[in-house]
């Protein structure tokens, strides 16, 4: 039990029985067990929602850096794991030197539509300016909306 919860419950056992205090605290006492209390499925929406990131996973990855232009070529596989649709799938692409020194984190957009629990293949995703002493480079997801 918190203690806001522990103090409603000591205030209406303080206050005299059918005053206006007491009836106050029994109603403070009832919102108080009211809210917080989702149904499963508005729960689980608000899950995929706010963590996104937990249901989206990059797999396969694979790049090319062109060092004529400083472009790196990615390709790579990306799996949504929830039982909704994704749109607006923001990835942070980290480049790194060989001693793992961080050079450049860029964001790039997948365009289009990851339908619930659909595999899709990304290929040939270009990403410029890249800097040439790059040596790995780390993908994750960022951010994704919910698609209607």
């Amino acid at each position: 039990m918190s203690k806001f919860h522990s103090l409603v419950a000591l205030a209406a056992l303080v206050c005299i029985p059918g005053s206006a205090i007491s009836v106050h605290a029994a109603e403070i006492a009832a919102q108080s067990r009211q809210t917080g209390k989702q149904d499963p499925q508005t729960q689980l929406i608000n899950n995929y929602r706010k963590y996104a990131d937990r249901y989206i996973r990059i797999s396969g990855e694979s790049w090319q850096y062109d060092q004529t232009n400083k472009i790196a070529t990615h390709s790579f596989t990306v799996k949504n794991g929830a039982g909704v649709a994704y749109s607006d799938i923001e990835i942070e692409v980290a480049y790194l030197s060989a001693e793992g020194k961080n050079l450049q984190v860029q964001t790039v957009k997948i365009p289009g539509i990851l339908a619930a629990y659909q595999i899709k293949k990304v290929k040939d995703m270009k990403v410029r300016k890249v800097p040439a002493q790059s040596d790995q480079a780390l993908l994750k997801v960022t951010k994704a909306s919910i698609h209607p």
